[in-house]
């Protein structure tokens, strides 16, 4: 059971390093064409589609659960948002309008990383929420305070 948790917790490391150079060359794409976000979606996309995910890493290497749980809402709630906006809403930032935008080299990059961001996006919830509805992680190291320690030691 514990080389499987740490199998899917690495696997769950490598959604966050792929995701973030996806998100890198998505961006690129998003200022070369320009296609640029509003400041209401900025709002959103800076702190739960590009920083969530990567304290969400960190924090899998000491608070395993907490990381897990914050992981699992950043990646749904980017693919929600990038579902929405890339292939669904009608608007600059959709694909299909983006594939008639110059230079065609971005415009393809545009494409191809929405469906890549989408796919580790699902992929990324997917490991997380077997983590954590299987209950193969343990709980956070810092969660065991000093008088829940001193409680088991005094046999209670």
């Amino acid at each position: 059971m514990k080389n499987h948790t740490r199998t899917l917790k690495l696997a769950a490391l490598a959604v966050v390093a792929f995701h973030f150079v996806v998100l890198v060359l998505h961006s690129i794409a998003h200022q070369t064409l320009p296609v640029n976000a509003t400041p209401a979606q900025l709002a959103f996309i800076v702190p739960v589609i590009i920083v969530a995910p990567v304290v969400a890493g960190s924090m899998l290497l000491k608070f395993e659960k907490a990381g897990m749980i914050l992981l699992t809402a950043s990646m749904i709630g980017s693919f929600i948002f990038g579902v929405y906006y890339h292939f669904i809403a009608d608007t600059i930032d959709h694909v299909a309008h983006v594939a008639h935008l110059q230079p065609v080299f971005w415009s393809q990059i545009f494409q191809a990383t929405a469906y890549l961001l989408a796919i580790s996006e699902i992929f990324g919830a997917a490991i997380t929420l077997v983590c954590l509805g299987a209950g193969l992680l343990h709980s956070d190291r810092s969660a065991t305070s000093g008088s829940t320690r001193v409680a088991r030691r005094a046999g209670m």
